[in-house]
């Protein structure tokens, strides 16, 4: 996973904030050469060079939607889990102001 936070590292520790050739992702590496965000950008960019074509633009779009769905997805999923909590913590409090 890239790392998008510099508190992942040692205070004292030199840090090149840089962006990923792939996906374009602006991350922070521990090398001064570093090129990719993660293996998989690396593996996907070898890919690449080996067949020497890249991911085309709308593939590119549809994987970006598909992750976007997918995020929404989860935030309504924890949203219910949030509510749902909270409601057992309603009763639960209920239940002990009764005992």
């Amino acid at each position: 996973m890239p790392k998008l936070d510099r508190s992942d590292f040692k205070y004292n520790a030199k840090v090149f904030e840089k962006t990923c050739l792939w996906c374009g992702t602006p991350f922070f590496a521990s090398r001064s050469t570093a090129k990719y965000c993660c293996g998989t950008c690396r593996g996907y960019a070898n890919q690449a060079k080996q067949s020497e074509e890249a991911v085309p633009y709308d593939e590119t779009e549809k994987m970006i939607s598909a992750l976007l769905s997918e995020n929404a997805y989860l935030k309504g999923q924890l949203q219910r889990y949030v509510t749902e909590n909270d409601e057992l913590r309603k009763q639960l409090q209920k239940i002990n102001s009764q005992s």
